[in-house]
């Protein structure tokens, strides 16, 4: 890039949450995101214009000398602010993980609606998101013997 030009980057989609720079691909519940961005950058560009300028001519009705003016082209140089559209990847904390306290990665569920199932109780800040009763394991309490079923009503 020139050096008389500067550059400038409006974020213009940011979902999920605050970006946090210190996330980096392969750490722990790190995920890419697709940003938006628009960059404006200084593009020089020459522009013209006209002007009348003072000019001496020989031999004007029987003098040596006369006054005439002429319109003269002049150009010069000015800058034009362009924008163009631009996708990166930038890292966040995968969807039910944060990040706390500047760790490398995202090690801290979030509790969130539905996290849990089969009477299973959220803990967030915990290595194990959902609590499970006796009879239900997985990361969800999603796997047991006799799932509980929502309550079905039937009428005619």
């Amino acid at each position: 890039m020139e050096p008389h030009m500067s550059a400038f980057i409006l974020l213009l989609l940011n979902v999920n949450g605050i970006r946090t720079s210190s996330l980096l691909p392969g750490m722990p519940n790190v995920c890419a995101h697709q940003e938006l961005t628009l960059v404006a950058q200084m593009q020089p560009c020459t522009k013209a214009f006209t002007r009348r300028v003072k000019v001496w001519r020989q031999g004007c009705a029987g003098q040596p000398w006369c006054v005439g003016y002429e319109r003269r082209m002049a150009y010069y140089k000015a800058y034009r602010q362009v924008y163009s559209q631009d996708h990166r990847a930038v890292y966040r904390c995968c969807p039910g993980w944060s990040q706390r306290n500047g760790e490398p990665g995202c090690l801290y569920p979030v509790c969130s609606y539905g996290a849990c199932f089969n009477g299973g109780q959220c803990h967030e800040g915990t290595s194990r998101l959902c609590r499970c009763p006796a009879g239900f394991e997985g990361t969800s309490c999603e796997y047991g013997e006799h799932p509980v079923l929502p309550p079905f009503s039937f009428s005619l």
